[in-house]
């Protein structure tokens, strides 16, 4: 069996790149042959992705989209007589990036106004959550394939430590929130947690996006916020391992990645239910339902000072990277491409 997969963009820390390099593994553990292919591909990819033009699948192949964003050439997969599965990783809704990068609030836009089309066309829908998949009216989810890391040792438990380190991973964008965060971590330094800090790790949606967080950083929290982007999968976990709690206070999420990731490294959370945060997160992380940015700040003083509150946190958070057991993931996958053969 041959399945190609085919996505809008390429990039090495792109969460829906990491997906398809992830599923192409395990295709090839199981003898299925195919192609990657993306309309844009960052040079930095190093042929890991081939371009979308040129391609030809055999008609008895089978394609995998992954729908994350708009590509004006990805209508043309869906002309072809290949039988299809969309899965949708969600587009972010415009209206967060119109006044930061006109560009691509218009590529969403687009994305967004496209997605039931192309779903309308696939022969199979399906969603990395149930969020996304009710979006096309579907039932039908496909999980991100999670593959722990290990980052700490088998049974430990994260001890009540002296340190107060913040920890948000993801795209540094308007509906991701790291201005939010700078500003509860300049509440925690002024009221409650002195020394409180904040890493800030992701690629910047643009220049002068990272600019004004930076220079929030510096008028509300001087010293305290640090931004990093383009770490190796080792240093990545490096910054999960000196975390003290992970804060997400985003606006938009088809999935977040990176809660299981927190999960996985027994660092304990507090995250807005936006989203399909609630649905990955479960009961393992404190639920910050108000935007009052006091209460969230309490919210992860209790998450750094209350001992038995964080263990209870680390237990539940093991059983949800449990839940999200990549074998289950996988056959999931398995079964909804053999129903096109």
């Amino acid at each position: 069996m041959n399945v190609h997969q085919v996505l809008s963009g390429a990039g090495p820390v792109d969460a829906v790149t990491r997906q398809a390099l992830a599923w192409r593994e395990r295709f090839s553990a199981w003898g299925w042959g195919g192609t990657d292919v993306a309309v844009n591909i960052d040079p930095r990819m190093n042929g890991a992705v081939a371009p979308l033009a040129g391609f030809a699948p055999a008609p008895d192949d089978v394609l995998l989209v992954h729908y994350s964003a708009y590509a004006q050439r990805l209508a043309s997969v869906m002309d072809l007589p290949n039988r299809t599965l969309l899965l949708s990783h969600n587009v972010t809704p415009a209206r967060w990036l119109w006044d930061h990068d006109a560009m691509i609030a218009i590529q969403c836009s687009l994305g967004r106004r496209q997605l039931p089309q192309f779903a309308a066309r696939a022969d199979a829908v399906a969603g990395v959550s149930a969020y996304n998949a009710s979006e096309l009216g579907s039932d039908t989810v496909i999980p991100i394939l999670f593959e722990s890391a290990e980052r700490t040792s088998e049974g430990a438990i994260a001890p009540l430590r002296v340190r107060s380190r913040l920890l948000f991973v993801g795209r540094l964008s308007p509906h991701k929130r790291q201005d939010e965060l700078i500003r509860v971590v300049a509440l925690l330094r002024r009221n409650r947690v002195p020394d409180a800090t904040l890493t800030l790790v992701g690629e910047p949606l643009n220049p002068a996006y990272r600019r004004a967080l930076g220079e929030l950083a510096d008028e509300l929290a001087p010293g305290a916020v640090t931004f990093a982007s383009g770490l190796s999968d080792d240093a990545l976990a490096e910054r999960y391992r000196d975390a003290d709690v992970f804060v997400s206070l985003s606006e938009h999420e088809g999935f977040c990645v990176p809660l299981l990731e927190a999960f996985d490294a027994s660092v304990p959370v507090v995250a807005r239910p936006s989203g399909r945060i609630p649905e990955v997160a479960g009961r393992a992380a404190l639920l910050a339902d108000d935007h009052d940015l006091a209460v969230v700040a309490e919210l992860v003083a209790l998450a750094l000072e209350d001992g038995d509150l964080r263990d209870e946190l680390v237990r539940r958070g093991r059983a949800r990277v449990e839940a999200y057991a990549p074998e289950r993931t996988a056959e999931t996958m398995r079964a909804a491409l053999e129903a096109l053969r």
